[in-house]
């Protein structure tokens, strides 16, 4: 199954991306702001991720899909659903570009394309994501693909060695309505 919007292919996890992917994230500007992303990244935790995010895919508790560029078939994130209740039919998305292609709405393309996945192919009813207060660029991407801000948590991360803050925004299904200029079409 590969998801289309205007400017990108989804595409699901391969082992022959994984060169690829390692690029993007050994970054220490991704790591800096994704609660799960370390910095250095070992190489070698990209073929175990793969292989978690296959399983994942086949079992139902998650769909995360490799972002590539339409034009030139490069790889250059994640989108997804990262974790999914299926008693409670919500789901948290998650999503991370590089750090090349980043003020570019890759993201919010991306986003948007799998809120409409998560409502239309497994009919959730609540769809949420979480980012650092600080990484002010991921809110935004949640709020341009209609989530509305819910709370925070404070101090809910340690990173390093410093309590991070997370915001949490969601979209309900009953107030998804499908943009109909969206870049996802």
């Amino acid at each position: 199954m590969i998801l289309e919007t205007k400017r990108l292919l989804l595409k699901p996890y391969e082992f022959e991306f994984a060169d690829e992917i390692y690029q993007v994230v050994k970054h220490k500007e991704i790591a800096n702001t994704m609660v799960m992303i370390p910095h250095p990244y070992p190489r070698e935790v990209v073929d175990s991720w793969i292989s978690y995010l296959q399983k994942s895919f086949e079992q139902g508790t998650a769909y995360e899909f490799a972002v590539f560029l339409k034009e030139s078939d490069r790889y250059i994130g994640n989108c997804g659903l990262v974790t999914i209740s299926k008693n409670h039919k919500n789901a948290e998305v998650g999503y991370f570009i590089d750090v090349s292609e980043w003020g570019k709405g890759y993201a919010t393309e991306a986003c948007k394309k799998i809120i409409d996945y998560g409502f239309h192919e497994h009919q959730l009813n609540r769809i949420y994501s979480r980012c650092m207060v600080r990484n002010i660029a991921s809110r935004k991407v949640m709020e341009k693909s209609g989530m509305v801000w819910e709370g925070r948590h404070k101090q809910e991360f340690l990173k390093g060695d410093v309590y991070e803050d997370m915001d949490y925004l969601a979209i309900l299904a009953e107030d998804y309505v499908q943009d109909k200029d969206c870049l996802c079409k």
